[in-house]
């Protein structure tokens, strides 16, 4: 397990281990892990903190702002006050100038196949040209116009980074005449470039870059290119002439407080082209604005996925508490909610049903008996038969569930199984008599579900039936207690993953 936050201001970089079991706090404060001097930087302002592996869920670190004024950003989607939501590999947190990666070094991610170093130590600031010094024309000429609005339409459709990346070369070798065009994106050490796509020379056989890295680190928060007015420096003009590079313009991809990496041109040997000293970071910087828009909205997508999973996993605790719950009151049936969820979910294949309804028929078994809550210890454990008033307790359990859980607005499509799992096909069940389909089909499932589990289970007054004999039993309450159709469904199951999913509850002595 090696978990890595890396991050940098200008040129200052700070790189902090990520210890499972330990809170990393983020802030101004000098007690904090990651002391940053920034002035609206506020002295507690975000926590890292490790969320240990639960059931099928793995282990994973969890970023939280703590009440900051100006915000903790993770790719580039501002994080509500106070909430947590998960990290993944790569992804990108930013407070102020602050701009963290946070890495899962535990596979082999240090360095995608085609990284390359960049030199740290680039020397002044030749050849950079700010933003907002170099316009897009007014008017571009009509060949230009075609190939940007071609763009336009390419990187709109794009779906992930690849795609994006695609776009942007193509277009580019099209619109500006320079030979070699890549799109770059941060690697995972220090300083990484990795290729997302590129045409011409800027890669080897072996997925090498082969371009200035040094144009790359200068070109972090405006266009560079060698044909402004100021000349290049040595690490500039070294690195240039080692590739026989004769004009070169590099364009950062950014938007709003995110930064995604780099269109890179150049042009080798003796090719110099007027028309791409001319024309060519005006297209470029348009294009890399299309690119920052679509990548920043594919982000958000991601980010979005990533809160609906937070609430999901939400979801699944409080009803893995409330199952919990149910099982502390009567030991002696837990399990019983799990198994039925799972016959239930045969039944439903079975039957063909959509993924979607296969889904809520097992999440509706997991909480179908959850009105137990409110019935008393004493009747749920006691070792005899019931007595009929506290039978009477035992049947308004299907209400109270339907109770409990019609104000989760996720659980309220299960509420017809949870009320209904006791009601027979011939009208005798409980709680409201229903007859035949006026059950509802979830509600049909469950009864036979419900039914299979007891009797294959061990009661304090009887032995758990084998799975011949309560074949027999379901067959023979065919068009009385369950429904004849979906009956003969359950029954075409083979014994085989009927018996996979028979676990044997505790004894009635254990449970004493």
């Amino acid at each position: 397990m090696a978990w890595r936050l890396r991050g940098y201001s200008g040129d200052t970089e700070r790189e902090v281990a990520l210890a499972p079991g330990k809170v990393i706090t983020i802030g101004r404060s000098p007690e904090c892990a990651v002391h940053l001097t920034d002035a609206k930087v506020s002295r507690r302002h975000a926590e890292l903190r490790w969320a240990p592996p639960v059931d099928d869920h793995g282990g994973h670190w969890r970023v939280g702002d703590c009440g900051s004024i100006s915000g903790t950003f993770l790719n580039g989607v501002k994080l509500a006050q106070h909430r947590e939501v998960r990290l993944d590999h790569a992804d990108s947190l930013t407070i102020e100038s602050w701009r963290f990666r946070v890495d899962d070094l535990s596979g082999d991610l240090t360095m995608a196949e085609g990284a390359a170093t960049i030199v740290h130590s680039v020397g002044g600031s030749e050849g950079f040209v700010p933003l907002p010094a170099v316009q897009v024309p007014a008017e571009f000429n009509q060949g230009l116009l075609v190939h940007l609005f071609a763009a336009h339409e390419n990187i709109a459709l794009a779906e992930d980074e690849v795609s994006v990346g695609q776009a942007v070369v193509e277009s580019l070798t099209m619109a500006t005449g320079f030979a070699n065009v890549a799109f770059l994106r941060e690697g995972t050490a220090p300083g990484d470039a990795e290729l997302v796509f590129g045409s011409g020379a800027t890669a080897n056989g072996r997925g090498e870059l082969q371009l200035s890295r040094s144009v790359l680190k200068r070109a972090r928060n405006g266009i560079f290119t060698n044909q402004c007015e100021a000349s290049p420096g040595a690490t500039i003009a070294a690195s240039l002439d080692s590739l026989a590079i004769k004009q070169v313009l590099c364009v950062p991809v950014k938007m709003g407080k995110m930064f995604f990496g780099w269109i890179y041109l150049d042009n080798r040997g003796g090719d110099v082209h007027e028309s791409s000293e001319r024309d060519a970071p005006g297209i470029a910087l348009a294009v890399a604005g299309l690119a920052g828009l679509s990548l920043a909205n594919i982000e958000r997508g991601k980010m979005q996925q990533r809160f609906d999973l937070e609430t999901s996993e939400k979801y699944e605790g409080v009803v893995r508490a409330l199952i919990d719950a149910v099982d502390k009151k009567d030991p002696y049936t837990s399990g019983h909610s799990r198994r039925v969820s799972e016959f239930a979910a045969l039944l439903a294949q079975a039957a063909k049903l959509s993924d979607e309804h296969v889904r809520q028929t097992r999440e509706c078994g997991l909480v179908h008996d959850i009105g137990k809550i409110g019935v008393p210890e004493a009747i749920l454990r006691k070792p005899t038969r019931l007595e009929d008033d506290e039978f009477a307790q035992i049947r308004e359990h299907p209400v109270k569930g339907a109770e409990i859980l019609g104000s989760i607005p996720q659980m309220r499509d299960l509420l017809p199984g949870v009320l209904q799992h006791h009601e027979r096909w011939d009208g005798k069940g409980y709680p409201n008599n229903l007859k035949g389909e006026e059950i509802s089909q979830l509600g049909r499932i469950l009864c036979i579900a419900d039914c299979f589990d007891a009797m294959t289970s061990a009661r304090v007054y009887r032995p758990a039936r084998t799975i011949p004999d309560v074949r027999a039993e379901l067959e023979k309450c065919l068009g009385t207690h369950f429904d004849p159709e979906l009956g003969r469904l359950f029954l075409s199951i083979s014994d085989h993953e009927l018996a996979a999913r028979i676990v044997r509850p505790t004894s009635p002595r254990e449970a004493a």
